[in-house]
């Protein structure tokens, strides 16, 4: 009978071990804030990149100047750190996708797949 109890104990012990460890762990990724878009206007370092999102949606990526795509974009999978980018284009068949990841590094400069975009003033 003894073994049993002892075995019983154990086991609630365990239990209330693991309980709270989920429960530090739920606490920790609720703090976590997922980060917002990059609304506002972006260009690299040589001004010959750019990226507009605006609050509606819409969104466009700019070489030299000039609209390479344009169409709207939506915020997936954000995190505290950024979030993928997804601007839909209209194609003929069916809509186009570009993905970029993006990792805020300060309120005025991210990373577009690994190049720096810098905010410019409104």
């Amino acid at each position: 009978m003894k073994n049993v109890r002892r075995s019983f104990s154990l086991s609630a012990l365990c239990l209330a071990l693991l309980c709270m460890l989920l429960g530090a762990a739920s606490i920790q990724t609720a703090n976590a804030q997922a980060s917002a878009p990059p609304i506002g206007s972006w260009v690299n370092v040589n001004k010959t990149n750019g990226l507009v999102v605006e609050q509606n949606g819409t969104c466009g990526f700019l070489v030299n100047g000039k609209a390479k795509w344009s169409g709207t974009c939506r915020w997936e999978t954000p995190s505290a750190k950024g979030g993928i980018l997804d601007l839909q284009y209209p194609m003929p068949l069916q809509p186009g996708h570009i993905r970029w990841s993006v990792i805020w590094v300060n309120q005025t400069t991210i990373t577009l797949d690994g190049e720096a975009f810098y905010k410019q003033a409104n």
